[in-house]
């Protein structure tokens, strides 16, 4: 009895459904994208995948960045600021035209680059999801595994969608306060254990080894909207509210892709972000306080934010490392306001006093 010759491309039955079940037993994003990318790479023949997903509002500027990359041969995937610096620059659309056309296209589109061929997947979503997917192949990718590869796309978006549901403040489209705690400690407990985790080699058997050249620090900032209760009485809460959106816009145009931005409610925001030193956080706070006083609000004309932010230390909590930040910013709102204070800062000048001193270990 004559049988069909195998597929080349065609991954095992199990690999979609182990990928479904990695993707949903974690709500941590760059952990659900490492899934995708490995389980992509798995497939016969291709040999590199790239996750582009497009930055910027819908009515202005919006450009391609990469958030992974998964090359054969390589574990596991770098996602996030795992990848190297000069990969993660904002590129323009038109640097991408073809991905650019199968995004809005909402089209599965084949093309080929010398003896690479590229297969380009849409992700739809909202501003934070949105992209294109890239699986460069030896060979093209038969038509039942882009069938497959879109349908687990479409799994992807309908998850993400959930997680947003639940994790998103609806005025902004922020984290909102609830998911603060569990995403703190993912981006630094979790992280620092991925830093230093002990990994298998497969020529000298298992060896310690650190992934990165050096690892990350992390900055929590707090931010508040000087006299905010005044834009309020004076123009009334629609006006208010439109003042928080152009905000948060203001934060997603400033901060990187994978800092993690949160509204608690009312007035006050949150940046979790990571940072080589205190300048260097710094800087980045300094850029949204100067992007705010640049602004002119409609209905309101200008206004100015205080920004108080503290590092984050081994054996913090998440309420821990907040409560320091958030004196530093109402130090800052009780001496002048528009202005961004660090709680080391302070702390070294004698202006606040640090009562909760884990010591000079730093994991982070």
């Amino acid at each position: 009895m004559s049988q069909n010759p195998p597929n080349r491309c065609a991954p095992s039955i199990a690999a979609p459904l182990d990928l479904l079940i990695e993707m949903t037993c974690t709500r941590e994003r760059v952990m659900i994208d490492s899934a995708l990318l490995s389980a992509l790479s798995d497939t016969d023949g291709v040999q590199e995948v790239r996750l582009w997903r497009l930055i910027g509002e819908i009515d202005g500027p919006r450009f391609w960045i990469l958030c992974g990359l998964q090359r054969v041969g390589r574990e596991p995937p770098l996602v996030a600021d795992q990848l190297p610096e000069d990969d993660r620059d904002p590129l323009q659309l038109s640097s991408l035209p073809s991905h650019w056309q199968c995004f809005e296209r909402a089209e599965v589109t084949r093309t080929v680059d010398g003896d690479r061929h590229l297969l380009l997947l849409p992700m739809a979503g909202d501003l934070h999801t949105a992209g294109v997917l890239e699986v460069c192949s030896s060979h093209p990718v038969s038509e039942p595994v882009r069938t497959l590869l879109a349908c687990v796309l479409r799994v992807h978006g309908n998850y993400m969608s959930l997680l947003d549901y639940s994790e998103r403040d609806t005025l902004t489209g922020l984290l909102n306060r609830k998911s603060f705690d569990s995403t703190f400690l993912q981006a630094t407990v979790v992280d620092a254990h991925r830093l230093y985790s002990v990994v298998s080699d497969p020529g000298t058997g298992i060896v310690p080894e650190r992934r990165q050249t050096r690892p990350r620090r992390y900055w929590l900032g707090v931010i508040d909207i000087d006299h905010f209760k005044q834009i309020n009485d004076r123009f009334g809460h629609l006006v208010g509210d439109e003042a928080l959106t152009v905000i948060a816009r203001l934060m997603r145009s400033t901060f990187r892709y994978d800092d993690r931005l949160y509204r608690f409610g009312g007035e006050e925001f949150v940046v979790l972000l990571s940072a080589p030193d205190e300048e260097g956080a710094r800087a980045a706070f300094e850029r949204f306080r100067h992007a705010v006083e640049s602004h002119y609000f409609i209905g309101i004309g200008r206004s100015t934010v205080s920004v108080g932010f503290s590092d984050v230390r081994a054996g913090d909590t998440p309420q821990a490392c907040f409560d320091r930040a958030d004196k530093a910013v109402y130090y800052g709102k009780t001496h002048g306001r528009n202005q961004v204070c660090s709680h080391i800062a302070l702390v070294a000048a004698g202006e606040l006093v640090d009562h909760m001193n884990f010591g000079s270990i730093e994991l982070f």
